[in-house]
């Protein structure tokens, strides 16, 4: 979601995954507020105005699925990902699509793959 805000061509990849009928993209409170929270360090705000990551946030809400994260898991070298292999476990997500290699280093949780956003889309095609 950082790269879609700050990246057009990430931005342009998103949107077709948004409209493509065959994925369920998912999210959670805890993802919502991680975003909120990186989007307003100074780094970003030089980058992308809080008007428009609220508009962001405006446009994409809707046309993701909402997931209430039950299970608790301590994987990641990086404590604060946890919260995304747990919502992967709890939605049975096929993939978790990321940057982070802190996560990609995991190869996998449970039934989910955790792969890059160009692995994914190489998947896609």
């Amino acid at each position: 979601y950082i790269s879609a805000t700050i990246s057009k061509k990430s931005r342009r990849s998103f949107y077709k995954l948004l409209i493509d009928k065959r994925l369920d993209i998912i999210y959670a409170d805890e993802l919502l507020v991680e975003y909120q929270l990186v989007m307003n360090r100074k780094k970003f705000i030089k980058l992308i105005l809080p008007a428009q990551v609220q508009r962001f946030i405006y446009l994409i809400l809707p046309k993701l699925l909402r997931v209430v994260i039950k299970t608790s898991v301590q994987l990641s070298r990086d404590v604060k990902d946890d919260y995304l292999l747990a919502l992967s476990i709890d939605s049975n997500a096929k993939y978790l699509v990321t940057g982070d290699n802190d996560l990609l280093v995991l190869g996998k949780i449970a039934n989910t793959k955790i792969i890059t956003m160009s692995e994914f889309l190489e998947i896609l095609d």
